[in-house]
């Protein structure tokens, strides 16, 4: 491929136009004949049994179905998931609650009605039995002696535990010059899409096939699940996510109201919708980050790393989900970031609270693992007078030291940094946003500092991803991908590939994902793998045509010697000349009826492609300055720059608007948002005038320094930006925040809120 092509272009958002003008189709806008409405009735305590459940009320005030957890059949199965780590300790929640609640906001039955307004007022008719437990709202709360059980397989609360070792880092710690202690924490997080999570089941009886409209990233897994639980095949669920308003890892995996609301259309026979209004996906919509890290250094008396000891704990909530240790392994697993370290020991503990289910959320680990690393690399340098970009410097992987195994992973996977120059890349950040370490005043008192880190952004994981294009006789080109969107772009990026490929016009490309009737296997898009999996099996499929495509030009021009090429959809030439053919002449040889028809589909190729490497890792360097006010706490971001490496951009235009708005993002975590919870497990932010969320008026625009180190890892080259730019902001706010302040031995607390500042503030005075 050559520059000359659609990729690496700035190309307008095929998909723009009609959201832009109100065209786009959400869950909430779908109206069906006949259609019902669902409401669920969830718990109002974080811990109690469950006495008995009396639905007769509610069905006499017209509920057209009542469901618990004793009416569904499948109540005694589980979710059918990518994969099950081996360190869980049982303890998955159930589709509704059976015995026991265990978390605010858990589903406890589902209400029916005619319309939503009276399946919410009937739903308080349903009279639940709740005898109230004693509860626990915290790790360290959790974890102590006497603390309640909230699963038996989970030894102390503790849900999972694993570990990431490489050499002898208590004996090295112990021989160190310098040691240096730690301690981070990063509240608990909500993903927060625009579109809260919502599903149309829509079960026809006459066919035995179920439909169901959802707003989630994982259409295929959720089509797994509802075939096995509810005992259909495959081929009778159709599984249609094609507009969803956002979903930042919170919708990535299946939920079980999507079990239960297409279990009510079954039974019914009509269409059941299910809309979360925004309280209710604050309290049931699974929460992220909430994970503490206590971190030990040891350092040679220049400042190289010797070994590094940690021990992380996530706040899993009341279940466990496969997402939800996924952000704590991978926040385990780059403990030790960028940087050569000898010797590390990274213990990993899951702990159950009475708190809603954590999964994922934008970066799934990783900023909360770059807070961890980070902020303790700016303690080492103010520790041993050196200066914290030197002190990166000298212990970051070097472009010598490639391909260099980190020697932890993922899912059982090994990680590998294979490409890239960490060294230069920070020296670029640094040079181009002016960064430097001296604290300056200003005349209205605030404190002004710059504060570095570094993040590292594992993407295009979870294996295979599907593929078809197809020329019609018109000589258009339809994808069909495996893949969802939430925004990213991929209707765009897609084409550009598909063009670029093929040798076809963008214009004359169309794009079409988020339905599981396209093609037979997929798997969505989370973990920053659009672009890398998905990109990479439209890009072989488009390969595998164009190749088709010249062959049957050459059948028809009878030219054996393999002197085509296909350029704006005309064949032509390699030494010069068209052909008078076109993309549609060929598609039209083949189609019934043609002179080339062989009895197949058409001008069509599909692929699944598999990455042969697991994992595409990626380097960041974030600088933030920020002014304190000494006297109120007020943190304001005044400059902030992104260097990464993207590997190779395939519209620039969409890396620039995912890194800002991830760095957007970042910002909004360092400083605003937070999941609160009263000491017995009842949230206290359940409206968006209580969590404060980042906006886009007012939000700084980050300065973008990019280099371009090709990824070995996938045939485009890439490297995932969707989570990358949300990695290190809260790392690199904290460091500046932290020397505008003078603090030498304050723990780095997520988010940076005036409140927060005072108490550390207090702290370090005394």
């Amino acid at each position: 491929m050559t520059n000359a092509g659609p990729i690496g272009r700035p190309v307008p958002r095929k998909e723009d136009a009609r959201l832009l003008r109100g065209r786009a189709c959400f869950v909430d806008d779908l109206h069906l004949d006949r259609m019902l409405h669902g409401v669920f009735v969830r718990s109002p305590h974080p811990h109690a049994a469950i006495g008995g459940i009396d639905t007769a009320a509610a069905l006499a005030a017209g509920a057209r179905l009542v469901l618990t957890a004793d009416d569904l059949p499948f109540a005694d199965r589980g979710f059918v998931v990518r994969y099950w780590h081996t360190a869980i300790r049982g303890g998955t929640q159930p589709f509704l609650a059976r015995g026991r609640v265990r978390y605010v906001g858990e589903p406890v039955a589902l209400v029916v009605a005619d319309d939503a307004y009276r399946a919410e007022d009937i739903a308080p008719l349903v009279e639940v039995d709740y005898r109230p437990l004693q509860s626990v709202a915290g790790i360290e709360a959790a974890m102590a002696d006497g603390a309640p059980a909230l699963h038996d397989p989970w030894t102390g609360n503790v849900a999972a535990r694993f570990s990431y070792r490489r050499g002898d880092a208590a004996g090295t710690l112990e021989r160190a010059a310098r040691r240096v202690n730690h301690e981070t924490r990063f509240a608990r997080q909500v993903p927060l899409p625009l579109e809260t999570r919502g599903a149309v089941a829509d079960f026809d009886r006459a066919r035995g096939t179920l439909t169901v409209r959802l707003s989630t990233q994982a259409h295929y897994n959720v089509r797994e699940n509802l075939a096995s639980l509810l005992d259909l095949p495959e081929s009778a669920v159709r599984v249609i996510c094609e507009d969803v308003g956002g979903g930042f890892g919170a919708k990535s995996r299946c939920y079980g109201e999507e079990i239960v609301l297409a279990e009510a259309s079954r039974r019914l026979g009509r269409p059941v919708k299910w809309i979360e209004d925004r309280r209710e996906n604050m309290l049931a919509t699974t929460h992220s980050r909430g994970i503490d890290v206590a971190l030990e250094l040891g350092l040679s008396e220049d400042g190289r790393f010797e070994a590094l000891r940690a021990t992380v704990a996530l706040d899993t909530g009341a279940y466990v989900f496969t997402s939800g240790i996924a952000t704590a392994e991978l926040c385990g697993a780059l403990i030790p970031g960028a940087y050569r370290i000898p010797d590390f020991s990274v213990e990993v503990l899951a702990v159950g609270t009475n708190k809603t289910p954590a999964a994922t959320y934008r970066g799934a680990g990783q900023p909360e693992a770059a807070l961890a690393v980070e902020t303790l690399v700016d303690r080492a340098a103010l520790q041993l007078g050196i200066d914290a970009a030197e002190l990166r410097r000298r212990n970051l992987v070097r472009p010598g030291d490639l391909p260099y195994a980190t020697a932890t992973g993922f899912g059982g996977l090994g990680f590998d940094f294979l490409g890239g120059d960490f060294p230069a890349l920070l020296d670029r950040t640094i040079e181009e946003s002016g960064y430097g370490e001296a604290v300056q005043t200003r005349l209205d008192g605030a404190r002004i500092a710059w504060g570095l880190a570094g993040g590292v952004d594992v993407s295009g994981v979870v294996d295979y991803e599907s593929a078809r294009v197809r020329i019609d006789p018109s000589g258009d080109v339809l994808v069909h991908s495996g893949m969802s969107s939430q925004g990213q772009g991929q209707a765009t990026t897609f084409a550009q590939i598909a063009a670029e490929a093929l040798g076809a016009e963008t214009d004359r490309v169309s794009v079409a994902m988020g339905d599981t009737a396209l093609l037979s296997f997929g798997r969505g898009a989370f973990a920053s793998r659009g672009a890398i999996m998905g990109g990479s099996a439209v890009l072989e499929a488009a390969r595998a045509l164009r190749s088709r495509t010249l062959e049957i030009a050459a059948q028809l021009l009878q030219d054996e010697g393999g002197g085509l090429d296909i350029v704006g959809g005309r064949i032509v030439r390699r030494k010069g000349g068209d052909t008078g053919l076109t993309l549609g002449d060929a598609a039209r040889a083949v189609a019934p009826g043609g002179p080339l028809f062989d009895g197949g589909a058409g001008l069509e190729a599909e692929t699944v492609w598999r990455a042969d490497r697991p994992a595409t890792l990626a380097y960041s360097v974030h600088a933030a300055r920020v002014a304190v006010d000494p006297e109120t706490g007020a943190v304001e971001v005044v400059d902030y720059a992104v260097g990464h490496d993207i590997g190779r951009a395939l519209n620039p235009a969409i890396v620039d608007g995912q890194v800002a708005g991830g760095a957007a993002e970042g910002i909004a975590n360092a400083l605003l948002t937070e999941m609160v919870f009263a000491s017995d497990g009842q949230p206290l932010t359940l409206t968006l005038a209580d969590y404060l969320a980042g906006t886009a008026d007012g939000a700084l625009a980050p300065r973008l320094v990019e280099r371009d180190t090709p990824s070995p890892t996938n045939p485009l080259g890439i490297r995932g930006v969707g989570e990358s730019a949300a990695i290190a902001p809260p790392a690199a706010i904290w460091n500046a925040v932290a020397r505008a302040m003078g603090w030498d031995a304050a723990p780095a607390r997520i988010p940076i809120s005036p409140a927060a500042l005072a108490v550390t503030r207090v702290r370090n005075a005394s």
